[in-house]
């Protein structure tokens, strides 16, 4: 299998993957236009609904610019999944029915990985976004990581978890959050 950046879509400077605990594998691509990239994978190979065809998130582009506000700092990726439910709750909810979502449970590709993750790249690679990695928290802390986004680059990051106590709500997972959601 070829692994490629999901960055800049090529395999050419991708290196072989790290073994890390709990079959989690680090991956890293060097490529020179973008300088050093590093994502992270479950070992095992993908399944068929892994692969997300450009098609299958074109719907996502622009509703998931519109969670990305300019002037903020970095923001974590479940803020920019919260708002995207939020502003566009029938294009979230046919997503999670059609791919499902961690908050029912452990999946190895969900509707944030293979279908607003890569959506989210693709907004990248076309300019229109920027991205960095930072801690994961709250509801996310299983993944170490995550992407945090911005429209340009600006210092300062707000997690998920400093988003939940703004906004009073819990950083885990509720029944409000699963209310109306269908999975797979």
């Amino acid at each position: 299998m070829i692994l490629t950046c999901p960055k800049c879509f090529s395999a050419d400077d991708v290196r072989p993957p790290r073994r890390l605990p709990d079959r989690v594998l680090h991956h890293r691509c060097t490529n020179e236009n973008h300088g050093d990239h590093e994502w992270f994978t479950t070992a095992g190979p993908p399944t068929a609904a892994a692969a997300a065809p450009h098609r299958v998130t074109d719907d996502l582009l622009e509703p998931l610019k519109k969670c990305v506000r300019e002037g903020e700092p970095f923001v974590e990726f479940g803020i920019v999944e919260h708002r995207l439910r939020g502003m566009f709750p029938d294009l979230f909810a046919a997503h999670v029915a059609e791919q499902g979502h961690s908050m029912f449970g452990s999946r190895p590709y969900t509707a944030s990985s293979v279908r607003f993750g890569v959506a989210l790249g693709r907004l990248e690679q076309a300019g229109e976004l920027v991205s960095e990695y930072g801690p994961a928290t709250g509801a996310w802390h299983y993944n170490g990581q995550v992407t945090y986004w911005a429209k340009t680059a600006a210092p300062g990051r707000r997690s998920w978890a400093e988003y939940c106590a703004e906004n009073g709500r819990s950083p885990e997972w509720t029944d409000r959050d699963r209310l109306g959601l269908a999975h797979p």
